[in-house]
C-alpha cells in the first residue's frame, strides 16, 4: 500500500526511500525511519508491535492531546478506497454487531440493552431476467438496495474515519466509549439511509412494505449532497463484485424433471433467461442467477480494519450522534420521569420511550434543533458534562441518570401509588420541596398563586404527554382586614347613620311625655 495513503501524517522529512533492482522490470522499494547516523528502521518490514514513540511520532500515530491517534482528527486530506477493504480480504461480521442487542451505557459502568431495527439483511439478490442482469453488470446503481447499505455503511465508517478498531476491538477504550461509537455507526447508517430518501423523505427498510431489493426509493440529488460531504465520487461503485461473474452471481439453469441446477458458467454466454431467447429443449434456459452467499455480508467489506484518524465530516457527524445519543437517554427518563436503568416496570417505560425518541431523532436531521433537544435534555435532567469522546465535539455526560433529588420551588422525588392513597387527585403527596439542589443557595422561590393553574411540561420529542398537575386549592381563606375593605366602610357608615336616627328620636319622645 502506498505510502502516503497508509500514513497521510506522517513527517516525511524523517524518512527516507530505498529502491532494489531484483530482476529486470522487477524493483522493489522500502521506506526507512532514519533514526540516527546509520540507524534506519523498515516501516514495511517490520513488525507495529514492537515499534518504539519515535517511529510512532514520526508516523503520525502518538497520542493526540490525550486521545489515540485513531480518535484525532486528519491533519491531511486523503482519498479513501472503496471498498474499505479489499473483497479478497477477510472483514469481520458488522451483523452480529448491529442486529443483536447494542449496550446502552448510561454511567460508566451501566447499562441497559436495546434491540434497533435489523437493518444488514436482504441483500443477496437472485436476477431472473436477462435486461436486470445487464443492467447491474452495467454499473453502479443506487436504486438497489445493497448498494445504499453499502454506502450508507462506508460514510458511517470509512468516511467518519471510524474504523473497527474503535467500535469493535482493537484500540484499548473504556466500555462506555466504545459502546457510543457503536451506537454512532448505527444511527449514522440509519440517518443517511433515510436522507437519500430526499426532501420527500421516502425510504425503505427491509421490514417496511414498501421495500423493494431491486427498486428502493432514492433521490439522486440527495445522495449527490452526500457524497460531497464525505469526499466521495458520485460515480463510485458501490457493488459488492466478489464472485462469480463480476459478483451478479452463479448460474442455475433449468433441467426438465430436475430443476434449477448449479453451473459453473460465464454469463453473458451460451445459457440466456428466456426473454434472450433462452430455452429447456436447447438445455440453455437460465432459471435465475444468484449471488454467492458472501452476498449476505457484503456491507463488512465496506468498513475498515483500521483507520488514521477522524475526517472534518466525520466530526461533525460524531457531534450529531453526541446530540441523539445524551438527548434519548435523558429526554426518555424526562418523559416517563423515571431513571432508565433497572428492571422494574417504570425504567422498562423509560427504555421502550428511548427507542420511540430514537425512531423520531433519525427522522429530524435538522441540526439546529438537534442542538436544542440537546441542551434541552440536559437542562431538564440536570445532568454534568464531563466525558470526552473526541476532540472538538461536544462533551457528554458520564452519568445519564435523571436527577431525582428535591430542588426549591419543585419537588421532583419520584412516588407510586400506596395503601392510604385515594383513587384520582392526592394533592398532599407531592407537595412544594423546599430541599436545595448540592451547591446551590437555600433562597425559597415563592410558591406558585392557587387561582392559577400550574402548566404541564411538555415531554420532549415523541413521548408520552403529562398529565395537567391540579391546582393547590388553601383549606382556610384568608381574613381581610376591615379598613382594607370599600365594601365594609360603607357598611359600618350605614349602621352609625341608623344608629344616630334612633337615638333621636328616643330623645325627642322623652321629651313630648315629659
Amino acid at each position: 500500500m502506498p505510502f502516503d495513503k497508509e500514513f497521510p501524517n506522517a513527517d516525511k522529512s524523517k524518512f527516507v526511500s530505498q529502491a532494489e533492482v531484483v530482476a529486470k522490470g522487477n524493483v522493489s522499494a522500502e521506506i526507512f525511519l532514519k533514526k540516527g547516523p546509520g540507524n534506519l528502521q523498515s516501516v514495511f518490514g517490520s513488525d507495529r508491535k514492537y515499534w518504539g514513540d519515535d517511529m510512532k511520532k514520526a508516523l503520525g500515530l502518538g497520542d493526540f492531546g490525550g486521545f489515540p491517534y485513531q480518535l484525532s482528527p486528519l491533519i491531511t486530506k486523503v482519498s479513501l478506497p472503496i471498498p474499505a477493504e479489499p473483497f479478497e480480504g477477510k472483514a469481520p461480521s458488522l451483523k452480529k454487531i448491529f442486529n443483536a442487542e447494542m449496550k446502552i451505557y448510561v454511567t460508566p459502568d451501566q447499562y441497559f440493552t436495546a434491540k434497533f431495527s435489523e437493518i444488514f439483511q436482504k441483500t443477496k439478490l437472485r436476477h431472473t431476467s436477462a435486461a436486470e442482469s445487464k443492467h447491474w453488470l452495467a454499473g453502479s446503481d443506487m436504486k438497489y438496495w445493497p448498494q445504499q447499505l453499502n454506502f450508507a455503511v462506508f460514510c458511517a465508517t470509512q468516511g467518519c474515519g471510524v474504523s473497527r478498531e474503535i467500535f469493535d476491538s482493537g484500540v484499548d477504550l473504556p466500555p462506555q466509549i466504545r459502546a457510543f461509537y457503536i451506537f454512532h455507526v448505527y444511527f449514522t447508517v440509519r440517518r443517511i439511509l433515510y436522507q437519500l430518501g430526499g426532501i420527500q423523505s421516502v425510504s425503505a427498510l427491509p421490514d417496511d412494505s414498501t421495500f423493494n431489493q431491486f427498486n428502493n426509493h432514492y433521490d439522486v440529488a440527495s445522495y449527490k449532497r452526500l457524497c460531497s460531504e464525505f469526499g466521495i465520487d458520485p460515480t463510485s461503485d458501490f457493488r459488492f463484485t466478489r464472485g462469480a461473474n463480476h459478483g451478479l452471481g452463479s448460474i442455475y439453469i433449468w433441467v426438465t424433471a430436475h430443476g434449477p441446477m448449479k453451473t459453473g458458467v460465464s454469463y453473458p454466454g451460451f445459457d440466456k433467461f428466456r426473454d434472450e431467447g433462452g430455452t429447456a429443449s436447447k438445455g440453455n434456459l437460465i432459471s435465475y442467477i444468484e449471488q454467492d452467499d458472501a452476498a449476505y455480508a457484503q456491507a463488512d467489506w465496506f468498513a475498515p480494519n483500521k483507520a488514521n484518524g477522524l475526517t472534518k465530516a466525520g466530526l461533525s457527524r460524531i457531534n450529531q450522534s453526541i446530540e441523539a445519543y445524551v438527548y434519548c437517554i435523558l429526554g426518555a427518563q424526562v418523559n416517563i420521569r423515571s431513571s432508565i436503568l433497572g428492571e422494574g416496570g417504570r425504567a422498562k417505560e423509560a427504555q421502550t420511550e428511548f427507542l420511540v425518541l430514537m425512531e423520531d431523532v433519525i427522522r429530524q436531521p435538522d441540526l439546529a434543533k438537534s442542538v436544542q433537544r440537546y441542551q434541552l435534555a440536559v437542562d431538564e435532567a440536570m445532568v454534568r458534562l464531563n466525558l470526552a469522546v473526541a476532540p472538538n465535539a461536544w462533551l457528554m455526560p458520564a452519568r445519564m441518570v435523571i436527577n431525582t433529588e428535591s430542588t426549591i420551588g419543585y419537588n421532583n422525588k419520584l412516588k407510586q401509588a400506596v395503601s392510604g392513597m385515594k383513587l384520582g387527585v392526592n394533592n398532599s403527596v407531592n407537595s412544594v420541596g423546599i430541599t436545595p439542589m448540592e451547591g446551590k443557595t437555600t433562597k425559597r422561590k415563592a410558591p406558585p398563586q392557587p387561582s392559577k393553574p400550574v402548566e404541564p411540561k411538555a415531554p420532549l420529542g415523541g413521548g408520552k404527554e403529562q398529565q395537567p398537575t391540579e391546582p393547590k386549592v388553601s383549606e382556610t381563606e384568608p381574613k381581610v382586614s376591615d379598613k382594607s375593605s370599600p365594601e365594609t366602610a360603607h357598611e359600618n357608615n350605614k349602621i352609625l347613620l341608623i344608629s344616630g336616627f334612633v337615638l333621636a328620636a328616643f330623645v325627642l319622645s322623652h321629651a313630648f311625655s315629659s
